[in-house]
C-alpha cells in the first residue's frame, strides 16, 4: 500500500489547533489556516513587516507496509523584489506564530532548490502505527521589505518529498 499524507497547519495560542487537508498556505497578517482570495485580501502584509509564521506539518493518513521517512523540502529559486521567504524544518514543539522577525524560520528559501533540498523531518514513521501521526514542523515566514511594491506576491511553490518502503 502506498503512503498518503495531507498538509496540516497548526495555528492559534498555546497548543494550537490543527487544520488538516488544507489546499495551500496563505502568508498573511493573520494567524489562521485559510487559503482563499478573501483571506489574502482581508489580511494583507504591510510593507516593512512580516507575515505570521506558518507552522506546517504533514499528517500521515496511510502508511506503506514498512515506513515513510526522510522528508525533504525545496522552493522556487526566486521571490519578488524586496521580499524574503524564510523557513526552518524539523521543529518539534509548536509555538503560536508571530509577525515579529522569526527566531525560528531563519533560512533563506531561495538557497534550497530541487538540486539542493533541505531536511524537513528525518524521523521514520512505521507501518500502521504511523497512521494519524504528524511529521515535525516546517515553519515559514515572509518578510516584506520597506521598498517592496504593492499588490499580490508571486505564488511560491513549496515542494516536498519522502521515502517509503
Amino acid at each position: 500500500m502506498a503512503a498518503t499524507l495531507v498538509l496540516s497547519v497548526q495555528y492559534g495560542a498555546s497548543a494550537g489547533t490543527p487544520a488538516d487537508s488544507v489546499p495551500g498556505i496563505d502568508l498573511i497578517s493573520a494567524d489562521n489556516y485559510y487559503n482563499t482570495l478573501s483571506n489574502r485580501q482581508a489580511n494583507p502584509i504591510t510593507v516593512g513587516t512580516n507575515s505570521y509564521e506558518k507552522w506546517i506539518r504533514l499528517k500521515i493518513t496511510a502508511t506503506p507496509a514498512n515506513y515513510v521517512q526522510s522528508f525533504m523540502v525545496w522552493f522556487n529559486s526566486t521571490v519578488d523584489t524586496s521580499t524574503t521567504l524564510y523557513f526552518t524544518g524539523g521543529y518539534v514543539t509548536y509555538q503560536q506564530g508571530t509577525t515579529g522577525p522569526s527566531g525560528i524560520a531563519n533560512a533563506v528559501s531561495t538557497a534550497w532548490t530541487s538540486s539542493t533540498k533541505a531536511n524537513w523531518d528525518t524521523a521514520a514513521y512505521w507501518g500502521t502505527g504511523g497512521v494519524g501521526q504528524y511529521t515535525k514542523y516546517l515553519v515559514l515566514q515572509l518578510a516584506v521589505g520597506a521598498t517592496a511594491g504593492p499588490g499580490n506576491w508571486t505564488q511560491q511553490t513549496v515542494n516536498y518529498s519522502y521515502q517509503e518502503a
